[in-house]
């Protein structure tokens, strides 16, 4: 079997244009590619061409990176360093790029007497609605939830991981559907048991009358090779 020689990457290039720069070098094809990362060949393309908005998540980009890179043994970490920037560039275009809407100013904006007395009685009902619809979103309203550790897209070898947050001390909180014990604070500490792989925690939050508040953290347990 040939054993490749490490390549050394060029600089100016997009994360794309080194990847397949070094893969054609190789002489090798996205199916070569496939069979020595078992990384589907859409996603393959995609790295190569740079449209990672076409990408399941910013975990798998990077994880994806990081085996091509090494199957193509160069450097991951410059790779990695080139992906956020381009994507970061790629996102401000993305909403640089929304349309805004503009308002027409009527001409005619002249408040008479009548129109006055009929604002300021607008103006005190709408005070009064809001005063009541306060009241009932505080009721009705999704609890909200900080998760203090680990972060969203955390990385660990370990078996288990400490969630740790804080919410209401009034409500009922579960992770993956198991009821989780609050302080009189609203403060909350709980260990989770984690399978290789991508581990996904549901966090729900509820009050007795409230809606539930869902928050999801991807966690990825590596193996310790």
């Amino acid at each position: 079997m040939q054993r490749f020689k490490r390549k050394q990457i060029s600089k100016g290039q997009t994360l794309g244009d080194k990847l397949k720069q070094v893969r054609l070098d190789k002489e090798l094809s996205l199916e070569d590619v496939y069979r020595g990362t078992s990384i589907q060949i859409k996603y393959l393309e995609i790295l190569e061409s740079g449209d990672y908005h076409l990408l399941p998540g910013n975990m798998y980009a990077k994880a994806w990176i990081k085996l091509y890179a090494e199957f193509l043994e160069i450097p991951s970490q410059e790779l990695l360093f080139d992906y956020k920037v381009e994507k970061n560039i790629s996102d401000k275009i993305s909403s640089i790029d929304k349309p805004v809407k503009v308002k027409e100013v009527s001409k005619h904006n002249f408040l008479g007497p009548k129109t006055l007395k009929v604002v300021v009685i607008a103006l005190v009902v709408g005070v009064l609605l809001g005063y009541l619809g306060w009241e009932l979103y505080n009721i009705v309203a999704p609890p909200k939830v900080v998760i203090l550790e680990p972060g969203d897209n955390f990385r660990t070898t370990e078996s288990s991981v400490l969630v740790k947050g804080q919410t209401q001390a009034e409500v009922q909180l579960t992770i993956n559907n198991e009821t989780v014990l609050l302080d009189h604070d609203g403060n909350f500490s709980q260990v989770i048991n984690l399978i290789v792989g991508l581990n996904n925690l549901q966090i729900s939050a509820k009050k007795k009358h409230s809606k539930t508040n869902v928050l999801e953290l991807d966690i990825l347990r590596e193996v310790i090779e």
